[in-house]
């Protein structure tokens, strides 16, 4: 149970919270917490690591995340779009489907070893980012600046070059011969 509103170089363990209002938590680590279904609203979370969380189906609005890492942690169903900037997180062997990504800068950002499968990335910077051995089935990029972006290492993406920026991109065979198939043609 939290019992102020601000806390800073905390290690939370198994902390099990659902509505959380303007929080600020500095430096913390968050170990096998249960935030799953959770409201969380104004919150700020800078240089924080969550190991083995769920925050899955959680609600975020007005929240900061400032040089947050998830790692070997569930984050399921969310929405990040009413997540306010500064918003810089990495992910590590994490679950992060069926997330919204909708107008945010996530210029740099990495993905590292996680299962990103049927999330939407709508008018996104995704410049320079790394999606490195991540799986991206039924994932939807439209109007992102993808410039730089390393998909190298990753498989089951389909990026239609015509509506995203994909200069400088990287991607590597076989997975890139993903963007015949957005082409009207015919292969035998």
């Amino acid at each position: 149970m939290l019992k102020t509103d601000d806390y800073w170089e905390e290690e939370f363990n198994k902390l099990e919270e659902k509505e959380l209002h303007k929080i600020y938590f500095d430096n913390c680590t968050f170990k096998n917490c249960d935030f799953s279904k959770s409201i969380m609203i104004g919150c700020k979370f800078t240089e924080c690591t969550f190991i083995g969380c769920d925050l899955s189906l959680s609600i975020l609005k007005s929240c900061i995340f400032n040089d947050i890492t998830f790692e070997n942690s569930k984050l399921i169903g969310i929405s990040w779009s009413n997540c306010d900037e500064p918003f810089d997180i990495k992910f590590n062997d994490c679950n992060i489907s069926q997330n919204s990504f909708h107008l945010l800068d996530l210029r740099k950002m990495k993905f590292i070893n996680t299962v990103i499968k049927d999330c939407g990335f709508e008018e996104c910077n995704l410049e320079g980012s790394l999606f490195d051995n991540c799986d991206l089935e039924l994932t939807v990029f439209i109007n992102n600046n993808l410039k730089k972006a390393n998909f190298e290492t990753s498989r089951n993406y389909l990026i239609n070059p015509k509506n995203n920026d994909l200069k400088n991109a990287q991607f590597s065979l076989p997975e890139a011969l993903s963007f015949l198939s957005l082409l009207p043609i015919k292969i035998k």
